[in-house]
């Protein structure tokens, strides 16, 4: 499996309805908050390993939460949503609120609700980019090019997110 197929379970409908479901929001909604999130998600985990202490911390937190990968849709169930605050004051720093508001802006959702979202895909996401860590045998050094690649940007173009995006409109049309 590789790193987009990985991402591709987090943006799926039956990770959206597990998301909406727990939120009590409507899932094309959450599926619109998802899509729009994810390059910026990963440009500012990018963006953050760009430096050695960044990397080092990112590399951390991708382990610690890569052994929950295995069961996304429960972890999406039932996230706390509390460690996913935490996780996107981490990422964004204090670019947080800024960024809620382009997605809420960008998509039609409170910026509330676009808060709640990112905090119940927060975990998952580490988890899954985490195993994809670990699976292609990427050291911290390497996460920047990692989630480069994830974003179209690396010499993986196979995995890169644009593909992912590019197709989500097939699957979140229905």
């Amino acid at each position: 499996m590789d790193l987009s197929n990985i991402l591709g379970a987090l943006t799926g409908n039956d990770a959206a309805s597990a998301v909406a479901q727990n939120l009590k929001l409507d899932q094309k909604q959450v599926s619109s908050v998802i899509t729009a999130a994810l390059p910026s998600l990963l440009g500012a985990m990018q963006k953050n390993a760009s430096t050695e202490a960044g990397a080092a911390s990112l590399s951390q937190a991708l382990g610690n939460h890569a052994v929950n990968a295995g069961n996304i849709l429960g972890n999406l169930k039932g996230n706390d949503l509390t460690d996913g605050n935490k996780i996107l004051s981490h990422i964004f720093g204090g670019n947080l609120s800024n960024v809620l508001g382009g997605i809420s802006k960008q998509t039609g959702v409170a910026s509330n609700s676009v808060s709640s979202i990112l905090a119940s895909i927060a975990p998952s996401l580490l988890a899954l980019l985490g195993k994809g860590q670990q699976t292609n045998g990427v050291n911290a050094a390497g996460l920047a090019g990692m989630l480069g690649a994830l974003l179209g940007g690396g010499q993986q173009q196979s995995s890169g997110l644009g593909s992912i995006l590019g197709g989500l409109g097939s699957i979140f049309g229905k």
